[in-house]
């Protein structure tokens, strides 16, 4: 658990030094930045993910391997917190000024998908962050069918893909159409 942690900061400073040098360098804009904090948050995020990974961790880990998702959940909900705390700090370009009825379709449409956000998170949040470990529960391994994936295979993301992209719409600005492009990617 320790060496976890211990890798995912070393890998953080890291970045941050190197990210720094880099920016100062190469005069990158802050755009630029976004774009390679996007990248970087989804690879590490898919790397840590990734069953290879895991398979590398789990005799490292021994018995304390069960909380390596409760870990790596936290890691990740910093790392996320980082890059849509940056994209928010930057000043970024209107690229068009919306009409009212562009808005307030964008508005409805955003409500829609933080609601299926809520529903979606709510159902699976044990699981998701890996809080389960620390509850007794009986898994179950069939296919959902009911509710939401009635519809969809995967209503997390397009629940957080309807609602990105409809504030995008709401506030048509470079660095909101950035982190949307980002994020579609990815979702696939």
């Amino acid at each position: 658990m320790i060496t976890l942690i211990c890798t995912h900061s070393l890998i953080l400073i890291l970045l941050l030094k190197v990210s720094k040098l880099f920016f100062v360098v190469m005069n990158v804009s802050r755009h630029i930045w976004l774009i390679v904090l996007w990248l970087l948050f989804g690879f590490l995020h898919s790397f840590f993910a990734g069953n290879s990974f895991k398979q590398i961790m789990q005799p490292l880990l021994k018995k304390f391997y069960k909380f390596y998702r409760p870990v790596y959940s936290l890691i990740a909900a910093v790392t996320l917190g980082i890059v849509v705390w940056y994209h928010f700090k930057i000043n970024s370009s209107l690229l068009w000024k919306p009409f009212f009825v562009e808005e307030s379709l964008a508005i409805i449409l955003m409500l829609l998908g933080l609601i299926a956000m809520l529903i979606s998170g709510s159902k699976y949040f044990l699981h998701l962050t890996g809080i389960d470990v620390f509850i007794k529960q009986n898994p179950s391994n069939e296919l959902q069918q009911k509710g939401l994936h009635k519809y969809m295979r995967h209503p997390l993301y397009s629940a957080t893909l309807l609602f990105v992209w409809a504030y995008f719409f709401w506030h048509p600005y470079l660095n909101n159409l950035i982190s949307c492009v980002c994020i579609t990617f990815m979702c696939e």
